[in-house]
């Protein structure tokens, strides 16, 4: 069996080595004559997966090592009675993280403290429902809009968008999509933005179509994230240049979010072909594994310190401003950033409070006696 694959799925040459034959491509470029005599095509979000590709070919099996599905024609593929996988959920944790971390920085830049803000969560799955977990354990007051979820749940709670525009930070969570009952395409429009408050903070970690980029640009001062972008790789460099933080679609990059969707499509795929899966990923240490922090630290400073030491947006930031140009290079040689869950914190005993906020971002908490501060 022939499998062709993006070269930016870590692991994919070894773990599907056992099924047949692996060729890994760079995932923008990948084309019709490319698939050759290929059963199984496992890619990113970089490839459109629809007829112009597919027709004609040997491809039985598509898989996407992501959460989003905007570059795959369902449809076509059901046509076709090509089986399908995606990796929901996979990166989804990574994903809240960066949205904790450039919040955090956002926090310390302009002075507040995240706990007096409200937090708009326009969609509530898999990785908004983890921004809604990790912000309580901070004590921030979140309102949640989303719609389909609401339908499905028949949750109360949920409120309407004219709503979610009085939040102080609104943060987007949602698939792109331009039909249906609830389209996304431009959901932050003109309309929307004219609406919000003057020192708003904008997050959008989901698709850059859901944002009219022009109609942002006329909010000059306001304050944005901005991991993703229309027109990728040649994103809008008055954008960049406006925004507070902008980073290279780089949210849901973390190392251990990866793996995870090779993982799940190797099952997958092995599930289909009705092969015993045999390959095992061993992931290797973090590069930090541990953090000590004494009874005199003030909560909050804990709590910079530690996501900072996991991971600083800024770094990401700053890599995008100096090579802009070079969007698929940063995102092809990032470097492993690995997640909260693989860092132990030691705590004194009555550091009870900090302990919960610590947990409930999503680090391995222990208890010391005699712990010193020591990030």
């Amino acid at each position: 069996m022939e499998i062709v694959a993006d070269e930016n799925i870590p692991f994919v040459s070894t773990v599907f080595a056992s099924l047949g034959e692996v060729r890994t491509l760079i995932g923008r470029q990948i084309n019709r004559a490319d698939l050759g005599d290929a059963e199984v095509l496992l890619v990113r979000s970089v490839t459109q997966v629809d007829e112009k590709l597919l027709a004609g070919s040997a491809v039985r099996f598509v898989g996407t090592a992501t959460i989003g599905l905007d570059h795959i024609d369902l449809d076509y593929l059901s046509k076709k009675n090509m089986a399908f996988a995606s990796a929901q959920g996979s990166n989804a944790t990574s994903a809240a993280e960066y949205v904790i971390s450039a919040l955090l920085i956002i926090a310390e830049r302009q002075g507040f403290q995240l706990r007096d803000k409200t937090v708009g969560i326009i969609g509530c799955g898999n990785v908004g429902s983890r921004v809604l977990k990790k912000l309580k354990a901070l004590g921030v007051e979140c309102i949640i809009h989303d719609p389909p979820l609401q339908e499905k749940t028949d949750n109360r709670d949920y409120v309407d968008l004219n709503t979610v525009r009085c939040a102080d930070i609104i943060t987007l969570h949602v698939p792109l999509s331009k039909g249906g009952r609830y389209p996304t395409e431009h959901l932050i429009n003109a309309d929307f933005l004219s609406k919000l408050q003057d020192d708003v903070i904008l997050v959008n970690t989901s698709r850059g179509g859901v944002v009219d980029e022009r109609a942002l640009l006329e909010r000059a001062t306001m304050t944005t994230i901005l991991d993703v972008w229309k027109n990728e790789p040649n994103i809008n460099q008055l954008l960049l240049e406006r925004a507070t933080l902008g980073t290279p679609h780089i949210a849901g990059y973390s190392f251990d979010g990866k793996v995870r969707g090779t993982e799940m499509l190797y099952a997958a795929v092995c599930d289909y072909f009705q092969q015993t899966p045999q390959a095992q990923i061993t992931l290797p240490a973090p590069p930090l594994k541990r953090l000590t922090f004494s009874h005199t630290i003030d909560d909050q400073v804990a709590i910079q310190s530690a996501v900072m030491a996991c991971y600083d947006v800024r770094r990401d930031d700053a890599a995008l401003r100096r090579s802009s140009a070079y969007f698929d290079n940063l995102r092809k040689n990032y470097p492993m950033r690995r997640e909260f869950s693989c860092v132990e914190i030691e705590l004194p005993a009555e550091k009870s409070a900090l302990a919960a906020q610590l947990r409930g971002l999503g680090f391995i908490v222990r208890h010391h006696a005699h712990a010193t501060f020591a990030p």
